[in-house]
C-alpha cells in the first residue's frame, strides 16, 4: 500500500512542478477575467441559480436516509452493498464533481456580484475562479461520460440501483455538473490553456491519496476497486483515472478553440457532446436510448 502511495505523492509532486515550470498560475488571473465578460446583472443571477442547485444537491445528499452504493471492502477484499449517511456521501469522485462545482459557482457568483456593483475584481479571486472551473470541467465532463456509457449500462440489471442514478442529487451530479459548465463556456467564451490539463492529473491524483487512507482509518471502503493500493497495478490505474479528467479537459479545450474562430458551429459541437453523455431517464423510458 505505501509503495502505490508513494508513487502517487511522487507523481502529485512532479504535477504542481510542471504547474510552476509552466507559469500556469500567472495565466489563471486572465482566464478568470474572461469568466466575467457578460453582461453583468445575468450573469450574477446564472451563477446564482447554479450555485443554489449545488447547494441543494449537497443538502439533499445530506440529509437523504436511504443512502445505497456497492463499494469494495477494505477488510473483505469484496464487494459489498453499504448503506453510507451524510458525509460518508461525499467520498465518490462524482459527488467531488459536485463540490467542485459549487466551488467554482461560489466564487462565480461573488465575482459577478463584483462586476454588477462595478467593483474590481482581485487577482486572487481571477485564479480561483479559473482554477476551480478548469477542475471542474474535467472532472464534469468525465463523470458524465462514464456514467452514461459505464455504470449505467453495467448497473440495469439491479433495477432499484438503476433508478437511484436518476434521484436529484444524482440528476445534478452526473448531468447538471456538465450542463451548467457548458452554458458558461457558451456565454463566457473563456480564455483556456492547454497546460490547465495540469489540473485534471492533479485532482486524480488527490483523490485516490484521499482514498486510501479513508479505507484503511474512516470507512473501510474504496468507492471503487481498482483504487486498491494492495493491487500491484493501483497507481497504474489511478494514473489512467487522472489522465482521463486531463483528457476530458483537452476536449473541452479543443472545442473552446474552435468556438473562439467560429462561435455557432464551435458552440452547436459543444452542445451535442454535452447532449450525448448526459442522461435523465432509466433505460427502460428512453426507448432505448
Amino acid at each position: 500500500m505505501y509503495r502505490s502511495i508513494g508513487t502517487l505523492a511522487v507523481f502529485s509532486v512532479l504535477t504542481i512542478a510542471l504547474l510552476y515550470t509552466y507559469d500556469v498560475v500567472s495565466n489563471l488571473a486572465d482566464t478568470g477575467a474572461s469568466l466575467s465578460t457578460a453582461s453583468p446583472l445575468p450573469l450574477f443571477l446564472w451563477h446564482l441559480l447554479c450555485l443554489v442547485v449545488g447547494l441543494s444537491a449537497i443538502v439533499y445528499m445530506y440529509r437523504m436516509k436511504t443512502g445505497h452504493m456497492i463499494v469494495r471492502s477494505h477488510d473483505k477484499k469484496a464487494d459489498v452493498l453499504i448503506h453510507p449517511l451524510r458525509l460518508q456521501k461525499f467520498v465518490t469522485f462524482s459527488s467531488w464533481t459536485l463540490i467542485l462545482n459549487v466551488i467554482y459557482f461560489a466564487f462565480a457568483t461573488f465575482s459577478s456580484y463584483l462586476l454588477f456593483v462595478e467593483s474590481d475584481i482581485p487577482q486572487w479571486l481571477n485564479q480561483f475562479l479559473a482554477g476551480s472551473f478548469v477542475t471542474a470541467l474535467g472532472a464534469s465532463f468525465l463523470t458524465s461520460t462514464v456514467v452514461r456509457f459505464v455504470i449505467l449500462p453495467g448497473n440495469h440489471a439491479d433495477e432499484e440501483h438503476h433508478k437511484r442514478q436518476f434521484w436529484f442529487h444524482n440528476q445534478v451530479m452526473h448531468n447538471f455538473c456538465t450542463i451548467f459548465l457548458v452554458v458558461e463556456i457558451i456565454i463566457t467564451t473563456p480564455q483556456l490553456e492547454f497546460s490547465y490539463m495540469l489540473f485534471g492529473i492533479l485532482i486524480g491524483l488527490t483523490y485516490a491519496l484521499f482514498a486510501f487512507p479513508f479505507a484503511v482509518y474512516g470507512g473501510g471502503y474504496y468507492c471503487y476497486s481498482f483504487i486498491d493500493p494492495r493491487l500491484q497495478k493501483a497507481p497504474i490505474f489511478i494514473l489512467m483515472l487522472a489522465l482521463a479528467i486531463s483528457i476530458s479537459y483537452v476536449g473541452v479545450w479543443l472545442v473552446s478553440e474552435f468556438i473562439s474562430r467560429n462561435s455557432i458551429l464551435g458552440s452547436l459541437v459543444l452542445l451535442v457532446w454535452c447532449v450525448s453523455i448526459v442522461q435523465f431517464r432509466p433505460k427502460s423510458q428512453t426507448s432505448g436510448i
